[in-house]
């Protein structure tokens, strides 16, 4: 569960991110001093439940409430005022406000406020499953059923299907995994249960060229490497459609694209680069492990996924790069030598081309990103 508190006192917001987690330390808190920073966390992170304070400069907390109610009306808001500010009570309720209480706050109180929109959520949630679970599995038996993924109050609008296939025995915990998977991919939706032995996704894509969420599939694949190893998995991706009323169209093909001969032949590709990256591979080497031709493996990284073989091996170097870089005891030199390229002054510029900005830039931007999350 994800939890955004929006405070300007900072304070105020410790004390109540830590009543809160003595109450579930499993939660997901975010922080946010003013609107425009809540607005922020808000576009990045599918938030659950968010809790404001009425009284800030810039946009108040009515503000912020009647924003998010236009853009995301599943989200449940509670709102936190000083003693003062009742009369802004009323307007709050008929906003869309599932709390409101006062200040100081009373730990209890606030839980109890809090512990309500939780299982609202939950209930919501599990009501949804179901019906997300019935449509898909309805598409495939041919009913007329799609309109009702149109009627749930999903976070995202989806308008194409992804499916993964493991093929590894034993699986991997579906909710652990989907957790990981949709944190990787963004703007995904998990249905529940496999349907027919494959694990599908919702997802909502601002593109419609499928060429841009195959090449994260393929780099999500290192990273979710290195977290369920020996997992072996490969995926499809639909048709972008104009609707979640026609999802159907873009489930059969995801599952005509599970069947994709060069898409098996990329993944195999991607599962050997993620292994050994570090080495000195050539595109010749990869195509002998593959057993084809460097120049056919060639079109099949161009025509697949827009990009050259040298492209995808510099992309995972790059990645892994960008993790150890979280470490501040590792230097560049070691980082660099660690990921396969040839010396730091080309890492350093390779990094800079593809991320915009040097590797000690980014590892400092990195310590400073999340201070209160």
């Amino acid at each position: 569960m994800k939890v955004l508190l929006v405070d300007d006192e900072p304070l105020e917001l410790v004390n109540l991110k830590s009543i809160l987690l003595s109450y579930d330390p499993s939660l997901e808190i975010f922080t946010a001093e003013n609107g425009m920073a809540a607005w922020s966390q808000l576009e990045k992170n599918q938030i659950d439940i968010v809790c404001l304070d009425i009284r800030m400069p810039g946009w108040d907390g009515i503000e912020i409430l009647k924003r998010i109610k236009h853009k995301w009306p599943h989200l449940k808001v509670m709102l936190v005022s000083a003693y003062g500010e009742f009369h802004y009570a009323q307007e709050a309720i008929a906003s869309g406000a599932s709390a409101y209480i006062l200040k100081p706050v009373i730990p209890e109180e606030y839980v109890a406020a809090f512990k309500k929109m939780y299982e609202e959520i939950q209930s919501m949630k599990n009501e949804q499953s179901f019906i997300l679970q019935a449509a898909v599995e309805g598409w495939l038996q041919e009913d007329t059923n799609e309109e009702y993924v149109n009627f749930l109050s999903l976070p995202i609008q989806p308008n194409v299907v992804v499916i993964v296939k493991i093929k590894s025995a034993p699986q991997p915990d579906k909710e652990e995994w989907d957790a990981e998977f949709c944190e990787g991919l963004q703007n995904v939706i998990p249905v529940p249960h496999p349907i027919k032995g494959d694990w599908v996704y919702l997802m909502r894509s601002k593109d419609s060229d499928t060429q841009e969420i195959k090449e994260k599939l393929s780099f999500l694949k290192m990273t979710l490497a290195e977290k369920f190893q020996g997992i072996e998995w490969m995926f499809g991706v639909g048709e972008v459609v104009q609707s979640p009323a026609v999802l159907k169209k873009s489930l059969y093909s995801a599952l005509q694209d599970t069947q994709n001969k060069d898409e098996s032949i990329i993944q195999q590709c991607l599962d050997y680069l993620s292994s050994n990256y570090a080495s000195s591979i050539t595109l010749t080497d990869l195509a002998k492990v593959v057993h084809l031709s460097a120049s056919h493996l060639s079109r099949i990284f161009k025509n697949n996924l827009g990009v050259t073989f040298v492209d995808v091996l510099t992309k995972i170097r790059i990645e892994r790069a960008k993790d150890l870089l979280k470490n501040n005891d590792l230097s560049i030199q070691f980082i660099s030598n660690h990921v396969g390229f040839s010396s730091p002054d080309y890492f350093s510029s390779t990094f800079r081309k593809l991320e915009g900005v040097s590797p000690s830039q980014y590892r400092s931007k990195k310590d400073d990103t999340y201070p209160c999350s």
